[in-house]
């Protein structure tokens, strides 16, 4: 009994171990593991050759307020797993392009424009609602051909229409060279957002 006794003051007076060490510890290899991998797999899809942020012109632009800006049709093709949407020296001189890949079964209206600031975005040439694929530039402004939704050119963000929350939906893409190019896995898997 005095045993039972002794077992049990000890148990409630000795000190609690630490789980500190444990989950530092724990933290320290999810740390490193992370780390490794962010430089082991981060750089795949790299090479010397592409970038996969938006491209600067080097130049703003300011598009009348008064003249509509047609988008002009251009040819796209597809080689080594990529969509290559255009050329930068392209959308350089007509600023505003629309295409669209055409491979798997599938067709994905794109168009590619410089923004205000300069940089060139490409997005998806697609007002999902209205179902409409063809835009204009007027001012500062991206508005649809078929419902007339506007939107604002440099954020995208809807300025009146009943489209608004729906804008041409942005693409990551890379610069190869003078070609604007997108993953065909990204296109292939794209689907309208309503």
């Amino acid at each position: 009994m005095k045993n039972n006794r002794v077992d049990k003051r000890q148990k409630f007076t000795q000190p609690k171990k630490s789980k500190a060490v444990f989950y530092s510890s724990i933290l320290g290899v999810a740390a490193v593991i992370f780390i490794g991998s962010y430089f082991l797999f981060g750089n795949i899809n790299s090479s010397n050759s592409s970038i996969n942020t938006a491209v600067d012109t080097g130049k703003t632009v300011n598009y009348s307020p008064n003249e509509k800006l047609e988008q002009t049709l251009v040819e796209s093709k597809v080689e080594n797993g990529k969509e290559i949407v255009t050329t930068l020296s392209m959308v350089k001189e007509k600023k505003f392009i629309r295409t669209e890949y055409k491979a798997n079964g599938k067709i994905v209206p794109l168009t590619a424009f410089i923004q205000p600031n300069g940089k060139v975005m490409v997005a998806v040439s697609f007002c999902e609602p209205c179902k409409g694929d063809s835009f204009h530039i007027t001012g500062n402004q991206i508005i649809c051909n078929v419902c007339g939704t506007t939107w604002d050119l440099q954020t995208l963000k809807g300025i009146s229409g009943a489209c608004q929350t729906y804008p041409p939906q942005a693409l990551t893409y890379s610069l190869n060279g003078d070609n604007l190019e997108i993953p065909q896995k990204v296109l292939d898997a794209w689907t309208p957002r309503v």
